[in-house]
């Protein structure tokens, strides 16, 4: 009796392979000149939609880009003030806050050691170690940060340019096939996806700034600004980023507060995660990025290792973007079936 056998093409096989190989190898090499193309790729199609309602009031092309530019760096220049004077206050606080965090690890191991008869040799070294990683973390962080700011620059340059030159663009992807109806709904398509995801993100992030604020005051969890600051703007990652926004929160109410104020943190951000997910998500989002939940955790994953705390902000539309490109590409469907949520 014959073994059954599966109707695939080597030949497209070892094709496939080769151009997800390639494509990783690309994005991680060229990660200085593709990723800043990319972040400057969506920040202009986020800007075409006050561009467009400002050329439909009468304003010129050029007048009604450089508008919508200057509110764009209004926004991240008090964004970068608010967030930098927090992060000044708390590096000023640092030691005490490290002190702190060694203190408790310290209370909470010998209580281990007593209670549990967990047998922690050294804890101390370790308990010191565990402190340095926090810290390690905090500056790779940071320095991930830096790094998109070293190319903000490029970033400004490329964003005018895609503005200025939107039309040209299209008429390029109108050019690479004759089915002019699926390059249509393919751009199409995929700015909507772009523009519904973070638009959509940025009003989610807002009320859960304003939920995370009340909360943590009334708390009295130290530094409660730039906490809910920092716990919103994490959300923009799903997943990861409320764990990370919403334990430093914790963390912080619980070295200089104690254990109360820390569990009123974890019911505010507990509670915020369900509204998110349950209710803002699906009526703001929708299903325009409708990933499946493994793809979104590897895409996530996958994009933070090759280009960081960026990659994993943006990595959700890219691969909302893939899907429509998949689904508009005979022979890909497949592919796209694979991404998409649902049976």
């Amino acid at each position: 009796m014959s073994t059954p056998k599966i109707d695939i093409s080597g030949i497209n096989l070892i094709k496939t392979f080769l151009i997800v190989g390639g494509s990783l190898a690309l994005f991680y090499f060229g990660k200085n000149l593709i990723m800043p193309l990319l972040v400057a790729a969506i920040i202009a199609i986020l800007l075409d939609i006050p561009t467009r309602k400002l050329k439909k009031m009468g304003l010129p092309n050029w007048l009604s880009i450089t508008l919508s530019l200057i509110v764009m760096i209004i926004f991240f220049f008090l964004l970068s003030w608010l967030i930098s004077s927090q992060v000044n206050a708390m590096a000023d606080d640092w030691p005490t806050i490290k002190e702190k965090l060694t203190e408790k690890l310290n209370g909470l191991s010998q209580w281990a050691n007593q209670e549990l008869s967990w047998n922690y040799k050294n804890y101390i070294d370790n308990n010191k170690n565990m402190v340095q990683k926090a810290e390690y973390f905090a500056s790779s962080f940071l320095s991930s940060l830096l790094s998109l700011l070293s190319q903000s620059f490029i970033i400004f340059v490329y964003v005018i340019f895609l503005l200025m030159q939107k039309q040209r663009f299209i008429n390029f992807f109108f050019k690479l096939s004759s089915n002019d109806v699926a390059i249509g709904s393919l751009l199409k398509n995929s700015a909507v996806v772009t523009r519904r995801y973070f638009v959509g993100k940025g009003k989610i992030m807002l009320f859960l700034f304003v939920i995370y604020y009340l909360g943590f005051s009334l708390s009295s969890v130290p530094y409660a600004l730039f906490l809910a600051l920092f716990a919103a703007l994490f959300s923009i990652i799903p997943y990861v980023g409320n764990i990370i926004g919403g334990g430093v929160a914790v963390i912080l109410s619980y070295l200089y507060s104690g254990t109360t104020p820390a569990l009123i943190v974890i019911g505010v951000v507990s509670a915020a995660q369900i509204i998110e997910n349950y209710l803002l998500t699906p009526w703001i989002i929708g299903d325009e990025i409708n990933l499946n939940p493994f793809m979104t955790i590897f895409g996530i994953i996958l994009f933070s290792s090759l280009w960081g705390i960026v990659g994993a902000i943006i990595a959700l539309p890219l691969i909302g973007i893939l899907k429509v490109i998949f689904e508009h590409t005979k022979n890909m469907e497949h592919y796209a079936y694979l991404l998409k949520k649902g049976d």
